[in-house]
């Protein structure tokens, strides 16, 4: 599969790069930078020019011949401004411009709690609610999506068990088995047209992705 990576030069994307090329996937990487995606990856990935930030941030060209979009970008900063700039508006123009060039799926890096930001600590809030808007305009898109919403992330070793829900407690998640989900759900009809929380602990990746069907 050609997969398109947003943001995959960061923490979590890297990570889904990598993954993605252990499973034979041909990657792309999506980002601001494209001398530092070169240098983490070398020549066996490419490399597409898209800032989120920028106005016309995601040309259609940039997911020319692809078949699926992880989207892993997100702002670093609690700034509302700048959550809704990125999370939000660049996020939207993104899946706009992958269902132009024709990509089929996209599977989204969301944030736990963002369906109802109540849930969330004050200074995480206008950053939910950006997801959350972004999430609405990926559901009603005609793209076969997937929306993951993990918890706080951490470096630690793979626990390779998972939890996931509607909702599920907050807890913690590691950056690895995080990236074994967003990239195991491209294949995983489960998935499809699904958004659901996930944190660490509980049955192995793949049953807990298979109890989404029911």
């Amino acid at each position: 599969m050609n997969v398109t990576v947003l943001g995959a030069t960061g923490a979590t994307g890297r990570r889904v790069v990598r993954r993605l090329l252990a499973d034979g996937h041909t990657v792309r990487a999506a980002v601001r930078d494209a001398a530092r995606a070169e240098k983490l990856f070398g020549a066996d990935v490419a490399t597409a020019v898209v800032d989120l930030a920028a106005p016309g941030a995601a040309p259609a060209d940039a997911f020319a011949g692809t078949d699926a979009v992880i989207n892993t970008a997100a702002t670093r900063s609690m700034d509302k401004r700048q959550a809704e700039l990125i999370d939000h508006r660049g996020v939207v123009a993104a899946v706009d411009a992958a269902a132009a060039a024709g990509v089929r799926r996209w599977v989204q890096l969301s944030m736990w709690g963002t369906a109802d930001p109540s849930r969330l600590p004050g200074y995480l809030r206008d950053t939910g609610h950006a997801k959350l808007a972004a999430d609405t305009h990926l559901e009603k898109s005609e793209l076969d999506w997937t929306i993951v919403r993990p918890p706080w992330l951490n470096d630690s070793a793979p626990g390779d068990r998972i939890t996931v829900g509607d909702e599920v407690e907050e807890g913690s998640l590691s950056r690895e088995d995080l990236a074994t989900v967003l990239v195991s759900s491209l294949d995983h009809p489960a998935t499809v047209r699904r958004a659901f929380e996930v944190t660490g602990g509980g049955r192995p990746i793949a049953d807990a992705l298979d109890s989404l069907a029911s």
